[in-house]
């Protein structure tokens, strides 16, 4: 790969759509009966902030996250991998309503399932 190939954060469309996919994420989860009461309480425009910074940091981006570590945040809150994948889900219809191509979208997920295991707390073990 060339030092000018677009970032997996460029390829989303940079800052101005990711945050229109972060908010229209929310959205949907908010609305998900197997999700919302994760957020009950929650400041959704500082959680807003974090998730953006979050995955601009993730996605290669040029901002860093500065929020907790995930594995402390998620602790002990129940969520399981089919929480995580209702959520992935949103955030893929999310990025897909903002015109991200399906092939960046899958890169995307795919960076994004290198978490799993930090926010629902399994943890791979051989044999």
């Amino acid at each position: 790969m060339s030092d000018n190939a677009p970032t997996l954060f460029e390829r989303m469309g940079g800052s101005e759509t990711l945050t229109r996919i972060v908010h229209e994420m929310y959205r949907r989860v908010l609305a998900d009966e197997s999700l919302g009461h994760f957020f009950e309480n929650v400041s959704m425009k500082k959680l807003q902030q974090m998730q953006f910074e979050f995955l601009a940091s993730a996605l290669d981006g040029p901002i860093r996250y500065t929020g907790a570590e995930l594995t402390h945040i998620h602790r002990g809150r129940g969520i399981r991998g089919a929480h995580f994948a209702a959520f992935c889900g949103h955030f893929a219809d999310a990025a897909q309503d903002a015109g991200v191509d399906p092939g960046t979208i899958d890169l995307a997920l795919g960076r994004l399932a290198m978490y799993k295991d930090k926010i629902t707390g399994d943890t791979n073990v051989d044999g």
